[in-house]
């Protein structure tokens, strides 16, 4: 890759053999470097591409703003999180993360407590995840000496489900849990009893809410050409239709979208295959 200008001592705006602009960082990358100079990918650290439409100078600010540890230590954690929850490690992951990190310490050095309100939903809906995120703990007091609340694997498994679902930021996976956590709360309410969240039952219903997410997220929500399998599930299973309608609500608020009429047969198809689950082990 070709250096188009320097942006600081450890990071350059560079272009790389395809004629594609991007952001590389190192550890004293940019240190006499001039306009023209090529650079070997193997000497960055890490190398990032702004998004379809986004300003690459935008990004270079906003990578400037974390330090070059924090990045390197998210690279390790994404690594991690690709070995232990199948991720793939892209910057779509290691950026938030790393701001995350960045953010984190700033906390810990000023004092200020760290709110996680939605910790008891990631540690029933997402377990895999918490659990990684608590190993990620680990690597990053290796990595930068620093060791983080343990609180904070709730904010880093959150990551880990949103990157499963390729949204920016962490908003839609903070609300794609509390959905969750509210989809169980009219169930036990219509129903009238308590699912165990950590059952397989619970757990089969958590994955289906978040593949439908995902269908939302990708405009990919099923639509089938025939009504004769939804008439039959609205005509078997009626009391999971009124609470499938109840989720709907809550799903269309919180992805400010409207569900198919098929989603939401499926959806009380779940609900219902859920309640009969949880009926037979009582």
């Amino acid at each position: 890759m070709r250096v188009k200008r320097v942006l600081n001592n450890n990071s350059v705006l560079a272009v790389d053999d395809a004629g594609k602009d991007l952001v590389a960082i190192g550890r004293g990358l940019g240190h006499g470097r001039k306009p023209g100079d090529v650079i070997s990918r193997e000497v960055a650290d890490q190398v990032f591409v702004a998004a379809e439409n986004a300003n690459l100078e935008r990004l270079a600010r906003y990578l400037d703003d974390i330090p070059l540890d924090c990045l390197n230590a998210a690279g390790e954690v994404a690594l991690l999180a690709q070995e232990r929850l199948d991720l793939r490690v892209s910057q779509a992951l290691v950026v938030p993360l790393a701001d995350h990190l960045s953010f984190a310490i700033e906390r810990l050095q000023e004092g200020i407590p760290a709110q996680f309100p939605l910790a008891w939903e990631v540690a029933q809906l997402y377990p895999k995840e918490l659990a990684t995120g608590r190993e990620a703990l680990g690597l990053v007091e290796a990595s930068l000496g620093v060791r983080l609340h343990e609180d904070e694997a709730v904010a880093l498994a959150m990551h880990f489900v949103n990157a499963q679902f390729a949204t920016p930021g962490m908003e839609k996976a903070m609300q794609m849990t509390g959905v969750i956590a509210q989809a169980f709360a009219l169930v036990d309410k219509t129903f009238g009893f308590t699912v165990d969240q950590q059952s397989m039952n619970a757990a089969r219903f958590v994955t289906h809410l978040r593949y439908l997410f995902s269908r939302v997220a990708s405009g990919k929500q099923i639509s089938e050409k025939s009504s004769l399998l939804v008439d039959a599930i609205i005509q078997s299973h009626p009391e999971a239709v009124v609470c499938a309608a109840k989720i709907q609500y809550l799903l269309e608020m919180g992805l400010d979208t409207s569900l198919t009429r098929d989603e939401v047969a499926y959806l009380a198809l779940h609900v219902a295959r859920l309640v009969s689950d949880v009926n037979e082990y009582r």
